[in-house]
């Protein structure tokens, strides 16, 4: 569903731009990103009713991946966007009770991450910033344990960053950027009784990006 939204609204960014002499572009990125959270895995009783026992951990970990987008410049200043990360990205496995029966792995995969943005050119010479908005699917995979799996969830925050854009000829251009985005907590449960409840929050990612642009 969110593919065709973003389909959608690339198809008419594109008419809009056209009918309203706007001035359109895609592009394609290289993204190198570091995330970091702190986990909190809550372990309820018998009954569901009381927590037994709790479990906090802090994590970071880097992703490597590709993003297309589409953009419609407004004005000499103004750009608005849609950035679309088209292959997942997973955390690396968390390892509970190991080496025991009950041995636990759980990991999590960020799917369709993509950010609507706006971008502001500022008088410095091909500086800008941008500020939007991202959201991601988040699925939890487990192995082991009690078998029980746990549900899943959607993230989404506020991004800002800042870059520079040179100008090539016919068009192309080549940017560098960094953006920050602060993501809304996640939480899940594998809807046992005795459940296991975990809550990611604190999340937060940086993102340094080097895009190769066209502008018709």
């Amino acid at each position: 569903m969110k593919k065709l939204i973003i389909a959608i609204s690339s198809i008419w960014m594109l008419t809009v731009s056209s009918a309203m002499s706007i001035s359109p572009s895609i592009g394609i990125s290289g993204n190198m990103a570091v995330y970091a959270a702190t986990g909190t895995e809550k372990n309820f009783n018998e009954a569901g009713t009381a927590v037994d026992t709790t479990v906090d951990e802090h994590g970071a970990f880097v992703a490597e991946y590709a993003s297309i987008f589409i953009e419609a410049a407004l004005n000499d200043v103004v750009s608005i966007g849609v950035d679309y990360v088209p292959q997942d990205f997973e955390t690396p496995e968390n390892t509970s009770n190991e080496d025991q029966g009950n041995q636990r792995t759980v990991s999590a995969e960020f799917n369709d991450l993509t950010t609507v943005y706006a971008k502001l050119n500022v008088p410095l010479g091909g500086a800008y910033l941008k500020v939007g908005y991202s959201h991601a699917d988040v699925t939890s995979n487990e192995n082991g344990g009690s078998g029980a799996s746990y549900g899943n969830d959607s993230t989404s925050g506020l991004t800002v960053g800042l870059g520079y854009n040179h100008e090539l000829a016919g068009g192309v251009s080549v940017r560098l950027e960094v953006t920050g985005t602060d993501f809304s907590d996640v939480q899940t449960t594998n809807n046992q009784t005795n459940k296991n409840e975990i809550i990611v929050k604190d999340i937060i990612g940086a993102r340094g990006t080097l895009s190769l642009v066209k502008s018709f």
